[in-house]
C-alpha cells in the first residue's frame, strides 16, 4: 500500500508537470492575440521535458530507496524471529536436560498411584521418549507447522502421560494454541499444566501465559491476581510479568 502511495505520488507530480508546461505554452504567442511583452524567452520544450525527465528520475530513485529499506527491515525481522525459535528450542532442551540430573522419576514424588498411571511411559525408553518430545518441538520452532505440532503433542501425552517431557508437552499446546488466537485451547492446556504438574519448573511460565490470556479474553482480575503472583516470583518469568503488567495495567 505504500508503494502504490509513492507512486500514485510520481504519476501526479508528472501531471502537474505537464500542466505547467501546457499552461506555459498556452501563453506563448502562437496561442495569445496579444503581443507578450518583451520579457526573457521561456525555456525550450527541450529543456522543460529534460526537467520534467530529471524530476521523475528522482522520484523513482526515491521510491528505489524506500523499497530497499523496507525489504531490509522485513529481512531482519524474519532473522531475529527465526533467532528467537531457535533459543526457545535451545532454551526448552537445556531446562529439560537439567531435570535429568538427579531428579527421579515423577511416579515417586506422587506416590503408588501415579506409579500405576505411568505403566505406558514405562514400557518405552527415555531415548524414545526424549526424540519423540524433540521431533515434536521441532514442529513448532524451526518448521512452525503447528497444526502437526498439535497433533504430535498429544500423541506425546498419550504415550507419555507421565514421562519427563509432558509438563513441557502440556506448556507447548497451550502455546501453540496462543499463537492461533484459539484462546480458550490455550487457556485449557495452560490450566492443565497448572493443575497436573504443579511443582514443575514450566509452571511460572505457564502462569504469564495464563495471565495473559486472561488479559486478552478480557478477565483482567484472573489476569492481574496471576501476573502478579509471576512478578513476586524468583522465576525466569517474573521480568516477564512485571513488564507486562507496567504495559497493560496502569493502576
Amino acid at each position: 500500500m505504500y508503494f502504490k502511495t509513492l507512486s500514485a505520488a510520481v504519476l501526479l507530480t508528472a501531471a502537474i508537470l505537464v500542466q505547467a508546461q501546457v499552461e506555459v505554452e498556452d501563453r506563448s504567442p502562437a496561442h495569445a492575440s496579444v503581443p507578450p511583452p518583451i520579457s526573457t524567452p521561456p525555456p525550450s520544450n527541450a529543456s522543460q521535458s529534460a526537467e520534467l525527465y530529471y524530476q521523475l528520475q528522482l522520484l523513482q530513485q526515491e521510491v528505489l530507496q524506500l523499497k530497499g529499506k523496507v525489504e531490509v527491515q522485513e529481512h531482519e525481522l524474519k532473522r531475529l524471529k527465526q533467532q528467537r525459535l531457535d533459543d526457545y528450542l535451545d532454551l526448552d532442551r537445556r531446562l529439560s536436560a537439567l531435570g535429568q540430573v538427579g531428579a527421579s522419576p515423577r511416579s515417586s514424588a506422587t506416590g503408588t498411584a501415579a506409579t500405576a498411571t505411568s505403566t505406558a511411559a514405562n514400557t518405552s525408553s527415555p531415548g524414545s521418549e526424549i526424540q519423540h518430545y524433540r521431533a515434536a518441538i521441532d514442529l513448532v520452532l524451526k518448521k512452525q507447522q503447528y497444526d502437526e505440532a498439535v497433533v504430535e503433542l498429544k500423541e506425546h501425552l498419550k504415550r507419555y502421560p507421565q514421562g519427563r517431557y509432558a509438563a513441557n508437552a502440556t506448556y507447548w499446546l497451550g502455546e501453540i494454541y496462543l499463537l492461533k488466537d484459539d484462546l480458550e485451547q490455550s487457556r485449557q492446556w495452560f490450566v492443565q499444566l497448572i493443575s497436573d504438574f504443579p511443582d514443575d519448573r514450566k509452571v511460572p511460565d505457564g502462569k504469564f501465559k495464563l495471565g495473559k490470556v486472561y488479559h486478552l479474553m478480557g478477565n483482567e482480575e484472573q489476569a492481574r491476581t496471576l501476573l502478579e503472583e509471576v512478578a513476586a516470583s524468583k522465576s525466569d518469568a517474573a521480568r516477564l510479568a512485571r513488564t507486562y503488567l507496567a504495559e497493560h495495567f496502569t493502576s
